[in-house]
Parts: C-alpha cells; sequence; structure tokens
C-alpha cells in the first residue's frame, strides 16, 4: 500500500512539474525617422570654463557635518516605488508628494500601500518628510493658495491638519511646495512657515521650504528665517511651457546656485537635482523619464549627443513632427556634484525616484566618497517598459536588454568632458491589443466560491452572457462541482495561480509550479486545457515594472495569453452596490483611441461578495442599453472558445486521467482534515460546556446518614515518604490536628537517605497513634502495600508527604462510607505553593478542570480517578483488588478503576479539602505530567475490557471513552490544530498586506468572532467552575487565557510523549514497574517474582474476568 501511495505521488509530482508548454496562441496585432541633433546652446564665458575646469580650492566642509541625500516620492509613478525599494539604503530622507491643499484649506492625503510596505520592511528607514502641495487634479493653485495664506483663520486651520497629520503618521517634519505663487503672497507664504516651524521645532521636527532659483522674488535669505532648510530646484532652465533646451546647463546651474547661495548659513540648503528629460514637439513638452528618453532614442534610429558646452544631452528626430529631447542623465548630475563640492554644499535632492539614470546612484555613492569617479558605464533599463498598442490582451514581446556609454573624465576637476552613448538599452517590450469598439468581457477573479460563484453564474445564465472566471487553484480543488458547471455553461477559465501568492517574489520555478498544479486541476476536472492567465495583484494592461512582467514572460513561456484589465471598481473594497454600478459604466463609457475600456474586472471569490451579485445584473442592463455587446475574452484576443481551452488529448489526456483520481483524494483528504479540525473543536468545545452543564444542574449526591448507634470506624492515614525530612513533621501534625480523632498514622518510609525516620521516631515517639515503618526502597506503591499490611482501620487513607490536610477533611471523606456501596471517596485537592506564573497555571486547571470533572461525572458513576493527594478507601474493596497496583505508573487510577469494575462506587466530596505542593518550574511539571500520562494510558490499556464489555456502565460509556479522546487523542491531535490555526492567522496576515482590509475583512471578522466565541465559552466554563468551588477563590480570566499560549502546548508535549514511550514499549508488552519508573523489557514469564507481583498478576487475572 504505501509503494502504491509514493507511486501515485511521484505520478503526481511529475505530471504538475513537467507540463508541456504548448505554441503561443495566434492573438490578431510607424516608425520614427531620425533627424540630426541640433543643438540649442548658448557660449560659456571665460570666467565659467575657469571654474568648471580650473584648480581652485574647495571650501571647507562645515565640521562634523554629514551630507544627506534626499528622494522625492511621487504616488502616482509605479517606477517611484521600485527606485525607492532598490536604492532606499542610500536615501536619508525621503520626500512623498502626497499632501495637497485645495481651495478652502482642505488637506488632501494620499495613501500608498506600496510605499508603506517598503519603508516598513525596509532595514535602513530614512526620515520622511512629506511634501505639501497646493495642486487640485495637477493644476498649481497659486492665487487660491494666496488667498488662503492671507485669511488667519484658514491658514490655523491648514496648521492645525498638518501637526495632526504629522502626529499620526510621526513624520519627522514637512517640506512645502506651493508653486505659482504670486509675488505679493510671498510674505504670506514666509509667515505660514513661521507658524508652522513654531509649533515643530518643540517636537523635534522640520520645516523645509522648495524654492526656484531663477525668480528673484523669491528670497532665499528671507525664506531662510522661516524655514529649517531650503530646497532649491536647480533645473527647468528650459522648461515644459518655454522653447526646448538644455534642462540645466553648467553655467546657469553655477550662475542661479552661487546667487541663491549667498549670505545662506553654510548647511542651510538642499540642491535639488534633475534627473528627467523633456520632448518639445507639436508646441509643447512631455516629461519624460530618462530610460523613456533612452527609448525613444532607441525606436527612432537615432544616438543621443553629449554637449559638453552645457553638460547635458540631447538628441532630435522626426515622427510625423519634429521631437526635440534634452536629458539630466548621470553625466550631467555628477557635473553638477562636482560644482557643489566647490561650493560647499553637501546636502542634494532628486526630483524624482524612478525618472532617474541608474547610473545616479554609482555617481552619489562615488561623490560621497570623495576621489572616486564613477562607473557609468553600463546601462540598463532599470524601471521602464515600451508598450504599444491599445487593449487589455498582453503578449511581452521582447525582455531587458543592456547598453554601454564611453564617459571621458577631466583629469584635474574629474568632471565629465564626453559621452558617448554606445549601445542604448532596451526594456521590455509590451504589445497589446483587444481594443473593439462597444464590447466588454465580464472577468471574475479568485473563486471559485461555493456562496457566490454560483449566484453570479445564475445571472450569466438568466442574461446569456458569457463570463472568464480566474480561478484559484486551491478554491477549484475544493469546488470542482463549480469548475465543471462554468466548463460546461461554455464559460472560459484562465489561470489565476493555485494559491495566489505576490508572484513578484517568488521564482521561476515556483510561478510554474503555481501554474501548472493549477493548469493539471482544471484539465482533470473538465478535460479541457486553459490558455489564459492573469496574475495576482498584478492585472491591469499598463505594466510599469519587472514586478508586473516577471510573471508574465513566465506564464508565456507556459503558453499562456496575458489578460489584463482597465476596468476595475474595486468591488473586492466592497464600496457599495451603487460605486460598484457606476464605477463600471463610467469606465467603460470613458474608452478613447488612447486607453481602451474593454475588460471588465470583478471578483467571485476572496471575500463577502454580495455587492458584487446584486451589481451584476444592473451593470449587465445598462450596457445592453447603451449598446454594448459582452463576449468572451478570447474574442477580444481575436480567437475562439477551443483555442483558449483546448481540449485534452494524446499524452496529456493520460497524465490528466493518472491526475484525477489523485486531486480528488486530495480534496478528500482537505476536506477531511476540515471536517476533523471542525469536529474536534466543537466536540471540545460541547465538552466544556456540558461539564459546566452537569457540575451546575445535576443535584450533587450527599452521604448517607450513618446511624445514630454506629461507632466511628477506625482510619488508618498512610504517608508514604521519601527523603521529605523537610516537611514530613509538618504533614504528620496536620493529619493529628484533624477533627477526626479514631485514627492510625502509618509513616512508610521507602528507604529514605535523609533525616526523614529520624524525624519522625524523635517527634512523635510518644504518640501511639503514630506508627513508624523504615522499608528497602521499592516504589511508592510497593511502600503503600507494606503499609497496608499493618493498617487496622476499615478506612484507609492516603497522602503524599507534602500535602496538607484541612482540619474536617478526614471527617468528611469518611462520612460518605455509611452506604456500604462506597469503595472509595475523592476529595478536592488544591494547589497550595502559588508562587509564580507556574504553578498559578495549575491552581487554575486544578480548579477548571479536574476538579470541575470529578464534580459532573460523579453523578454519572464516571469517575476516573480518586487523586492520590485527597482520598479514601474502603480496605474491604482494596482487599478484594488485592491492594495498590504496583504495574502501573499512575496507581491512584488503576486502583479508582479496579474497584469500580468489582462493582464498588466511588463518591466525590468537594469539601474535603486538601493542598498540595505543585511542581514550580516547567521542566519539573514536564516530568510529573509525563509520568501522569503514561500512567493513564496504562490503566486504558489495562482496563480495556471495560469497554468490551461495557460494565460498569458509568466508566464503559462515559468515563473511559471521554478519557481516550479528551486527554489522549485531542492531545496528540492538537498541536496540529494549533499549527493550522497559526498558518490560518498568517495566510490571513498575509491576505490583509496583499489585498487589503477590504478585501479580506470577511475572513478577519469570521475568524475573530470563531475566536472571541471559544473564548467566551472557555471563560464562562471556567467561571462557573470558580463560583462552584467551596473556597470561592477569585476567577482570573486573563490567567485562564493565558493557558492557551503555553501551559497548554506544554500539555500536549507531555501526552504526545507518553503515547510515543507507550508504542515504543507496546512490541515487548506492558512490564513490570521498576525503581526507574520504565516499563520492564524483560520477559513476562520470568522465574523469579517477588510476592507482590505475584499478588498483582493474579489480580490482573480476576481484573479480566470481571463482569
Amino acid at each position: 500500500m504505501l509503494v502504491l501511495a509514493l507511486a501515485a505521488s511521484a505520478v503526481f509530482a511529475t505530471t504538475v512539474a513537467t507540463v508541456p508548454a504548448p505554441p503561443p496562441l495566434p492573438i490578431a496585432y510607424e516608425h520614427a525617422q531620425p533627424l540630426p541633433f541640433r543643438a540649442q546652446i548658448g557660449h560659456l564665458t571665460r570666467s565659467a570654463r575657469k571654474f568648471l575646469f580650473g584648480r581652485a580650492a574647495a571650501p571647507a566642509p562645515t565640521p562634523g557635518a554629514k551630507p544627506i541625500t534626499v528622494g522625492f516620492y511621487t504616488p502616482w509613478n509605479d517606477d517611484s516605488a521600485t527606485s525607492l525599494e532598490r536604492h532606499i539604503d542610500r536615501l536619508d530622507w525621503v520626500a512623498p508628494a502626497n499632501l495637497s491643499v485645495d481651495a478652502s484649506g482642505a488637506l488632501k492625503v494620499e495613501t500608498d500601500a506600496r510605499f508603506d510596505r517598503i519603508l516598513s520592511t525596509a532595514l535602513h528607514r530614512p526620515l520622511v518628510m512629506p511634501v505639501l502641495q497646493n495642486t487640485v487634479d495637477g493644476d498649481w493653485q497659486g492665487p487660491q493658495t494666496a488667498a488662503l495664506l492671507a485669511n488667519p483663520a484658514r491658514r490655523h486651520a491648514l496648521e492645525a491638519q498638518t501637526l495632526a497629520y504629522l502626529d499620526k503618521t510621526n513624520a519627522a517634519g514637512v517640506m512645502v511646495d506651493f508653486e505659482t505663487m504670486p509675488a505679493a503672497s510671498l510674505p504670506g507664504l514666509r509667515l505660514f512657515l513661521s507658524e508652522l516651524r513654531a509649533q515643530l521645532t518643540p517636537k523635534h521636527r522640520l520645516v523645509s521650504v522648495t524654492m526656484p532659483m531663477d525668480n528673484p522674488d523669491w528670497s532665499t535669505r528671507a525664506f531662510a528665517q522661516a524655514a529649517d532648510r531650503l530646497v532649491l530646484m536647480a533645473y527647468d532652465e528650459h522648461w515644459q511651457g518655454g522653447t526646448p533646451g538644455p534642462i540645466a546647463s553648467n553655467p546657469w546651474f553655477v550662475q542661479k546656485l552661487q546667487h541663491a547661495l549667498a549670505g545662506l548659513p553654510r548647511g542651510k540648503a538642499i540642491v535639488a537635482l534633475g534627473e528627467y528629460a523633456y520632448d518639445w514637439h507639436d508646441g509643447k513638452a512631455d516629461a519624460l523619464t530618462v530610460e523613456e528618453a533612452w527609448l525613444s532614442a532607441h525606436d527612432s534610429g537615432t544616438t543621443p549627443q553629449y554637449d559638453p558646452m552645457s553638460g547635458n544631452t540631447g538628441f532630435s528626430y522626426v515622427d510625423g513632427s519634429r521631437h526635440d529631447v534634452w536629458m539630466l542623465d548621470a553625466a550631467a548630475t555628477w557635473n553638477q556634484m562636482k560644482i557643489l563640492s566647490r561650493l560647499g554644499v553637501g546636502d542634494i535632492a532628486l526630483w524624482r525616484l524612478g525618472s532617474e539614470d541608474p547610473g545616479f546612484w554609482s555617481a552619489v555613492k562615488a561623490w560621497h566618497n570623495g576621489g572616486q569617479l564613477p562607473n557609468l558605464k553600463p546601462l540598463v533599463q532599470a524601471a521602464n517598459v515600451d508598450v504599444e498598442g491599445q487593449g487589455e490582451i498582453l503578449r511581452v514581446t521582447a525582455t531587458p536588454q543592456a547598453g554601454s556609454r564611453a564617459v571621458a573624465f577631466d583629469k584635474a576637476s574629474g568632471m565629465v568632458t564626453s559621452e558617448t552613448y554606445q549601445v542604448l538599452p532596451t526594456p521590455y517590450v509590451v504589445k497589446r491589443t483587444g481594443a473593439l469598439a462597444k464590447q466588454v468581457s465580464l472577468t471574475f477573479d479568485d473563486g471559485p466560491d461555493p456562496t457566490w460563484t454560483p449566484r453570479i453564474l445564475a445571472i450569466l445564465e438568466q442574461y446569456h452572457v458569457p463570463g472568464t472566471f480566474f480561478m484559484v487553484g486551491e478554491n477549484a480543488l475544493t469546488n470542482r462541482d463549480l469548475v465543471k458547471r462554468i466548463a460546461d455553461d461554455g464559460d472560459e477559465i484562465g489561470n489565476h495561480s493555485y494559491t495566489h501568492p505576490n508572484m513578484a517574489e517568488e521564482a521561476a520555478t515556483g510561478i510554474g509550479l503555481e501554474l501548472n498544479a493549477t493548469q493539471r486541476l482544471i484539465e482533470a476536472t473538465t478535460g479541457h486545457s486553459i490558455r489564459l492567465f492573469r496574475a495576482p495583484y498584478f492585472g491591469d494592461a499598463e505594466p510599469t515594472t519587472a514586478d508586473e512582467l516577471v510573471p508574465a514572460v513566465v506564464a508565456q513561456e507556459h503558453g499562456y495569453t496575458v489578460v489584463g484589465l482597465h476596468v476595475d471598481p474595486d468591488d473586492w473594497q466592497r464600496p457599495g452596490v451603487q460605486h460598484i454600478i457606476d464605477s463600471t459604466i463610467a469606465q467603460v463609457e470613458s474608452a478613447t483611441p488612447d486607453r481602451s475600456e474593454n475588460v471588465i474586472l470583478l471578483h467571485d471569490g476572496g471575500g463577502d461578495r454580495s455587492q458584487t451579485v446584486e451589481a451584476l445584473p444592473v451593470i449587465i442592463q445598462r450596457l445592453r442599453a447603451d449598446g454594448y455587446t459582452f463576449v468572451p475574452t478570447s474574442k477580444l484576443a481575436g480567437l475562439t472558445h477551443d483555442q483558449v481551452m483546448p481540449k485534452v488529448d494524446g499524452v496529456n489526456l493520460a497524465a490528466v486521467r493518472a491526475d484525477i483520481a489523485l486531486f480528488a483524494v486530495l480534496a478528500a483528504i482537505l476536506a477531511g482534515l476540515n471536517w476533523t479540525f471542525f469536529f474536534a473543536i466543537s466536540l471540545g468545545v460541547l465538552r466544556s460546556v456540558g461539564l459546566a452543564s452537569l457540575a451546575t444542574m445535576l443535584r450533587r449526591p450527599q452521604p448517607a446518614p450513618a446511624p445514630e448507634d454506629t461507632c466511628q470506624p477506625l482510619v488508618t492515614v498512610i504517608i508514604p515518604a521519601y527523603n521529605e525530612e523537610r516537611v514530613i513533621e509538618a504533614s504528620v501534625r496536620r493529619v493529628l490536628e484533624s477533627d477526626y480523632r479514631h485514627m492510625q498514622v502509618i509513616v512508610a518510609d521507602d528507604g529514605s537517605k535523609d533525616r526523614t525516620s529520624a524525624i519522625v521516631s524523635d517527634a512523635f515517639a510518644s504518640n501511639p497513634r503514630v506508627e513508624l515503618m523504615t522499608l528497602v526502597n521499592g516504589g511508592k506503591a510497593a511502600a503503600l502495600n507494606r503499609a497496608l499490611l499493618q493498617a487496622r482501620g476499615e478506612i484507609v487513607v492516603a497522602l503524599d508527604a507534602d500535602t496538607q490536610f484541612e482540619v474536617e477533611t478526614i471527617s468528611r471523606l469518611v462520612r460518605w462510607f455509611a452506604d456500604p456501596a462506597i469503595g472509595a471517596v475523592a476529595g478536592n485537592a488544591k494547589v497550595g505553593n502559588r508562587v509564580n506564573l507556574v504553578t498559578r497555571w495549575q491552581g487554575v486547571e486544578y480548579v477548571t478542570a479536574q476538579n470541575l470533572e470529578r464534580r459532573a461525572l460523579t453523578k454519572l458513576d464516571a469517575i476516573m480517578v480518586v487523586p492520590g493527594a485527597v482520598g479514601a478507601w474502603r480496605r474491604e474493596a482494596l482487599d478484594e483488588v488485592g491492594g495498590y497496583p504496583e504495574d502501573t505508573l499512575a496507581e491512584d487510577q488503576d486502583l479508582t478503576i479496579a474497584i469500580q469494575r468489582k462493582g464498588w462506587k466511588v463518591a466525590y466530596d468537594e469539601d474535603a479539602v486538601a493542598w498540595t505542593e505543585a511542581p514550580e518550574s516547567f521542566h519539573a511539571l514536564s516530568k510529573q505530567r509525563f509520568r501522569w500520562s503514561f500512567g493513564t494510558l496504562q490503566c486504558l490499556w489495562k482496563h480495556r475490557g471495560t469497554l468490551r464489555k461495557g460494565r460498569p456502565s458509568g466508566l464503559a460509556f462515559i468515563g473511559m471513552p471521554q478519557a481516550w479522546l479528551f486527554q489522549i487523542v485531542f492531545a496528540v491531535i492538537s498541536p496540529a490544530i494549533d499549527l493550522a490555526l497559526l498558518i490560518s492567522i498568517g495566510g490571513t496576515a498575509l491576505r490583509i498586506s496583499q489585498h487589503g482590509w477590504a478585501q479580506t475583512q470577511t475572513d478577519v471578522l469570521r475568524m475573530g468572532a470563531y475566536w472571541l466565541g471559544f473564548t467566551l465559552v472557555d471563560l464562562a466554563c471556567g467561571w462557573v467552575a470558580y463560583r462552584l468551588d467551596p473556597r470561592k477563590e477569585r476567577f482570573r480570566p486573563f490567567l485562564l487565557l493565558a493557558q492557551r499560549f503555553i501551559y497548554r502546548q506544554l500539555m500536549y508535549s507531555v501526552v504526545i510523549r507518553a503515547v510515543g514511550a507507550a508504542f515504543a514499549g507496546k512490541g515487548i508488552g506492558w512490564g513490570k514497574l521498576e525503581r526507574t519508573g520504565r516499563v520492564n523489557a524483560g520477559p513476562a514469564d520470568a522465574a523469579a517474582t517477588p510476592p507482590a507481583a505475584e499478588r498483582q498478576a493474579g489480580r490482573q487475572a480476576e481484573l479480566e474476568a470481571a463482569p
């Protein structure tokens, strides 16, 4: 059987790992002309040339000053996040442009989950200096901002909002970037900065302000009085609204910067360096990243030319119209850094992260190290993607190719003198198709879900609308009937991975396994393969980063066609039914020649999709009314249904057939595990509630009244002792102080090596009720049996030397024996040394578990153990079973079961209290509980005949089954349940980080509700146990809950060890208990056995024959 299972597993693994990749599907799909570059430059003056290439000494740096590097982060550009993630360790400040103020003075905050994640996971975390801008929908609001700042009430309100945001986010300060401000409003801006600074300085936060370098109205000396730092924008010599030219020529840079720095304290200014390009054409200019400029040069067949006079690089080409492109690349910014060194400035800012030449970081490193030259030769497209065509069906047609350039440096100054682009780098190239007028495709991600997918299918069937379902494999595995229904309906199925990971963080092998496992599952279920793919988290049709494209490339290598999307109403966030409807309609109807809106993303899994279900019929009806046709995704790609879901045949068919049974088995195993966990947890809750209810509602048995002429029976109290010199005298005296006087006390010293016997002899030699027996060490049970031979009492009480009886305990135990059917009475053991957390937890356990269980089970005649710490036995019952058993570690439990099998009843008296000493360390507790658990296993196995014969009924149907189930089986599987819970919590936390709260709140709330329910049940049962306790101890709920996290896990491990030890010894039988506390490995029919062992063997045979 094992061989077959291993062979099946090998076949399954092989078929999943080696799915053959089919050829790409034949999805249905002007060139720029180079123009000689005409440089538009001025002439450098002699003095500028002397400044740039002369040998003038650099000013001494500010003593102790550490230069800082700032990166501007723009939330609306994905490449900004990519650059931040790669270079965060090189930044001292990061300035996210996420704050804006509108004309009314309201502060607007743009959240960016990826920015937050990058910062939270980074080993080096730069200071966050959010940028406050006066923009509304990308338009600068200079006059409106001026009016706002002129109004004291509105200005103070904006200051209060800003302060509140900084307090909430713990940011290091704020950078104010107000542009297009009228000259007359600048005093008001400085007042605003001064007031902010006055409030932020006591909190050790900074106020900085961005300033243009070429506007004389912006006085650096005046603003230096109002702000902590000035950020000088050293670019836009030629800007988007002007004529083509260098963006920051070296002469302009030097002149403007010298003027701006005049009179400023050293360390006040941060110089912002530009790393971007402008493409002037048709009377306007487009802002490009440096990598986009390189791509434009590559596609137009021209080469960027370095202009040594300006230090900038540019090129021109014709593509229907003339394009003049200028850029600030790493060579330009390196020269600017060298100029800054000569001016004594060490603090720089990059505008902006994501638009830079990757060589910028090499330049910064070399500049900070001093004396080094940067390596600017390698050229890579690190953040750019060339997206061509329109539509939401994607194909990656090229992957990044590196380029190179040659850079020459002046030996004296270290500045760049020439730059030659040898090979231009190329990025990913993505071609898009599928922009069909008035045709839309409904797609559904993250299913199938047993609740929401059938409802969505019913709507599609009702309106005769096709759908494409991008399935998560693990969801499809447990809902294979839905997968088949979708295929039978003629809908299309796409691959959305098997476990919904972030594929950007997966290796290519892992991505392949995710794809293959889901594909094989769909093939095994439907008989058709799948060829459409959408990656989790990166599904849009505007891929801009490698994070989005690496999974697409791997998927293409596996024969998939990538499906993106443009229409996303964010239904996963549950924004409301009307929002889903309105957003979907508005996006579909906003299609333009430059942006298609053909693929609609909705969700049928991953959370509560009731809003999606309610919105879907309205979306269908309204779009149809507006003239739109719903088509399958395959039609947008120019493909047929059979091409995107081809029938499986040939070798693949044999592999799929092999997988069908294995997927069915896997689904059955998962379902079985789910039901097992559910059953185990539910049964545990029901047991707790049941025990608490029985303990509360059933009338507690009362001792029978003794006849008036009955004399008090003699009670023999046996105290077995081994090295108990510290406690033995106090223990004996405590017994003698009992209100029950008619007793015999026997101290059985089991070979102690200390002064135990001497202390008893000295202290009680004159007391006729105390007898001392000094024995050769033979174990606790042997000592009890030797003492039992000397006992004269009708009732025998045995207690440990470290146990303290209350004055009334013995009399309360004895009173039950007026009933001739009673063979033993269990008392109420409580922890008396609650000196640390370990003993306090045991105190809680004694009250809420052991004593509550005895109280509940006593009415059902199902008590499993009379505790050795506090219990009384009828001598006749002891003699009938041969005294204390010596072949188990749990002699008290063994004896309890044995006398009940002989027909005696066991009672419980919760008022008979004994205070026992509990282990005070986890190590000691573990050793004790291992002994208890192993002894319990021995007893359950030894008395297994009780279950077979069904008598006594209380033990056969309640006591022993619940002991097997809850003390052994549940304890063994509980770690798996806890592990499953931890995995579930971890998975939920991961889904929250990846999907956000809106999409995962249903899972979180459901998990929280379950946990809260279980916790409340636990607390309620614990409260009942404490209320029923005769000593009315204070209920400590947090102590009870804390048990779940450490104490109970320790108990589970002990039981597992005990079960392992039991199985290890099972092959050699249940041997006689040796002095080491382990099962004897010798032969069962040894020639010589001590008399006690002979008596025990006969006693076992009698028990097996007992009714």
